[in-house]
């Protein structure tokens, strides 16, 4: 992004902060554009899912850092990154266009905070979800990805309603189906899907508790 600083005299201007302040001030920009409503979250893959197993099984690694290693910076950002980001920012183009209304569509692809962990991408996607949304859709193969299925988890913990690519209703029993596939296909390859599973555990306490929810 080109900001409006001519001279550079900006540029070089340090500054400090906590993860806290900045995810806060992330929130904020973000508010600025909602004015008060809640937009629908287009979720879809982009340091996991379909294109990085893929890249794994090519160069016969099994981990993103021994991809990287493989592949040098420059690839794996036109191989992995730079496609994931494209597919995921038309992902949102396409809901807003077919979702009545034209909704304000959010995709988390652009942002980028050097630095952070995934962890913190994570904890402020949550943050996010939680408070700013009114609906979380899926992308295709969104199964195989580690941060598309934590969003699924936080949106039925949440109480948002969820769909896939096409709009249709994406249940919870779907859902955990969906994931418990992907990950047992990955697991007969060698694959880590710890990511998986963990989301996975989550999503068995949102059913448990709606189970109770019936009960009571």
């Amino acid at each position: 992004m080109t900001f409006y600083n001519p001279h550079g005299e900006l540029d070089a201007i340090p500054h400090s902060r906590t993860y806290r302040e900045e995810a806060e001030m992330a929130g904020l920009a973000i508010d600025c554009v909602l004015n008060g409503e809640k937009a629908v979250y287009a979720s879809s893959e982009l340091t996991t899912g379909p294109r990085l197993f893929q890249l794994f099984r090519e160069h016969g690694v099994r981990d993103l850092p021994s991809l990287k290693a493989a592949l040098g910076p420059d690839e794996w950002l036109s191989r992995l990154w730079n496609p994931n980001v494209a597919e995921a920012n038309a992902f949102a183009r396409e809901l807003r266009d077919r979702i009545p209304g034209r909704p304000l569509t959010v995709t988390p692809a652009p942002y980028t905070a050097p630095g952070w962990s995934q962890e913190e991408y994570l904890a402020l996607w949550e943050s996010l979800i939680r408070t700013r949304f009114r609906a979380v859709c899926f992308s295709d193969d969104w199964e195989y990805s580690n941060g598309c299925t934590f969003e699924f988890a936080v949106a039925w913990d949440a109480g948002l309603p969820t769909f896939d690519a096409r709009g249709h209703d994406l249940g919870l029993p779907v859902g955990i189906a969906l994931i418990e596939r992907a990950a047992r296909e990955l697991e007969a390859e060698g694959f880590d899907a710890t990511g998986l599973r963990l989301n996975l555990a989550r999503l068995e306490g949102s059913r448990n508790r709606v189970t109770a929810g019936a009960r009571s």
